[in-house]
């Protein structure tokens, strides 16, 4: 049986944290799982968000290779 976490344990623990703590999925390829509470991981789920938006996994329709030299994939 899963132990409940306290509030103090939250990775971001302060007067913001709200909500049940828990081990939360890792949203990197790093695989560790951190403790947040239901405020923080709501956070952590826009930075992400934001994060893929600013950089996709596949290039844009309007992305040019040749503008300025650049390459999407890093296949030479």
């Amino acid at each position: 049986m899963d132990e409940k976490l306290s509030e103090d344990e939250c990775l971001e623990f302060g007067p913001e944290c709200d909500g049940d703590v828990e081990y939360r999925m890792a949203l990197s390829a790093s695989g560790e799982s951190f403790p947040r509470c239901d405020h923080h991981w709501d956070k952590r789920l826009d930075t992400e968000q934001g994060i893929r938006e600013r950089y996709p996994e596949h290039r844009p329709s309007d992305f040019d290779e040749s503008y300025a030299g650049e390459r999407w994939d890093n296949d030479y």
